[in-house]
Parts: structure tokens; C-alpha cells; sequence
């Protein structure tokens, strides 16, 4: 498995694992994503897809901390606006998807030696819709399947800025005879929290990659809503807006932008 190792080699071990991942992806043949019908369900619940990882487009990166690396978030972001139908996919006369636009989710998860990213999932019907993130967690080849999951990343293939519903797509786990119950902090299935040094949860956070392929815009967000746009390397993650979801009913949620302060251009 390709695997980035942030030291003070990490150009070269980039390079090495572009190599790898290309040669990865022949290997695997044409195949880029899962269909959300092909996932396998954890408890048999509709809701509960599970994702396959990782992910051989995204090369793992081995770093320790409790923050996702950037260079797992960037390569993911970039790797999804790759996708068919992930990007550039508007009707120029209406402004509206193509009939070829496509969402994909991908959930970020850590294993005991590196970060790494599941494979994209997107619907059969609606595609152009809101993909449904592997709220079931991730089957990692090496690892299982009770890893942590610290969030998750979508696209959008007309270039809109997040939604209500991305605002409160968080990881969700297991609580006893409550059942399934959704946290906004990273957590494995079973009902373990990831925690950092000081034994405090870990927030988990939702990305987002829109705009065009070769002007591509990421956002990230956390659960006290605060959002962050992607800069280049000299900046960083700088903040834009505190948001909210800005409607009550959550199945209505989908495709209405959120309420934010300062007023944010997605």
C-alpha cells in the first residue's frame, strides 16, 4: 500500500508514492468507486453502509497526532474532483447538474500505524444528489472494521458550497440499548471515542472540495460550525464563517445553504 511518510525525505516519498498509486490503479483495473449498493450494512440497517479501505488513489500518510494530516485531506479533496461527473458537470444553459454530475463520500480514518481515506461511494439513482457517507464505518484491508472515523469528505459536481445536511454529517457509533447515535467527535463504531493526550474526545470535522478542476476550492468545517477555506500552503486553512444549519426539519436540510456570520461566498 502507498504510504506518504511526513519526514525530512517527504518530496521524495511523494514522488515514490504517485508512482506506486498509478501502478496501484492499473493494477485494480477501471474500477474508481463503489456504488452505495454494493456496500455491505452493519446490523443490516439501510442507513449503516460500510466503506471498503483504503482508498489506492489516496496514498496513506504516516504521521503522529491527533490532527488529520493535510496531506491525506488535500490528496482526497484533489483525488475526488478526479472522479466522473465530480466536477465541471453543469448545464451552462440552466446552471443545473448534468444528468452525469456525480457526488461521492469518502470517510478519513486512522489505523494503529498511518492515516488513510475509504473508497468513494455514490448512489445508483439521484446521483447528482447527496451522496450518503459510510455512516457504518470503514472494512479496512489490513485492519478491520472498528476503526475511527474523524469525519467525512464529499464533493460537489456543480461548484455550491456546502449545505445544511453536510453541517451535521457526522460519525456515528454504537451507545448501548440507545442504539445508533450520531457524535461530532471521531469514534469507531463499536462506541469508543478517539482521544487525544490529554484524554479529551477528538472533534471530528467535514471537507469539502467544489468549484472547478483546475480551480478547485476546499473547505473544511467543525461541529461548532466554524469554516475554514484552503489557501495554499503559505496560509493554510483560514477561517470564513461561523454557519448553522438553516432549517429545523433535517429532511429538508439538503441543498439549502446554511445560515452564516460573516454573510460567507461559497
Amino acid at each position: 500500500m502507498p504510504r506518504l511518510d511526513l519526514s525530512p525525505r517527504r518530496g521524495m516519498a511523494r514522488v515514490a508514492a504517485g508512482m506506486l498509486v498509478g501502478t496501484l490503479v492499473a493494477c485494480v483495473g477501471a474500477k474508481r468507486y463503489y456504488l452505495n449498493e454494493e456496500l455491505r450494512r452493519r446490523e443490516g440497517s439501510s442507513f449503516l453502509a460500510v466503506a471498503p479501505g483504503p482508498w489506492p488513489e489516496v496514498p496513506v500518510v504516516i504521521e503522529n497526532g491527533t490532527r488529520v494530516p493535510d496531506d491525506l485531506v488535500l490528496t482526497t479533496l484533489t483525488s475526488l474532483m478526479g472522479l466522473p461527473g465530480a466536477a465541471d458537470a453543469c448545464d451552462p444553459l440552466t446552471g443545473r447538474p448534468r444528468a452525469d454530475a456525480t457526488e461521492y463520500c469518502v470517510a478519513l480514518y486512522r489505523t494503529p500505524e498511518d492515516w488513510r481515506v475509504s473508497w468513494p461511494v455514490r448512489n445508483v439513482l439521484d446521483v447528482s444528489k447527496a451522496c450518503w457517507p459510510p455512516f457504518g464505518g470503514v472494512d479496512d484491508a489490513d485492519f478491520g472494521d472498528d476503526l475511527p472515523v474523524f469525519g467525512y469528505a464529499h464533493n460537489h459536481p456543480c461548484g455550491a458550497g456546502a449545505s445544511s445536511q453536510d453541517l451535521e454529517s457526522w460519525p456515528r457509533l454504537k451507545a448501548g440499548e440507545e442504539g445508533w447515535v450520531l457524535v461530532a467527535y471521531a469514534a469507531t463504531p463499536s462506541g469508543r471515542l478517539a482521544r487525544d493526550s490529554r484524554g479529551e474526545p477528538i472533534p471530528a470535522w467535514g471537507w469539502l472540495a467544489t468549484g472547478h478542476r483546475d480551480a478547485p476550492r476546499f473547505y473544511k468545517w467543525n461541529q461548532a460550525g466554524a469554516v475554514f477555506r484552503w489557501m495554499g500552503r503559505e496560509s493554510g486553512w483560514t477561517f470564513q464563517a461561523t454557519c448553522r444549519p438553516a432549517s429545523s426539519n433535517i429532511l429538508r436540510r439538503n441543498g439549502v445553504m446554511p445560515e452564516c456570520s460573516p454573510a460567507l461566498n461559497w
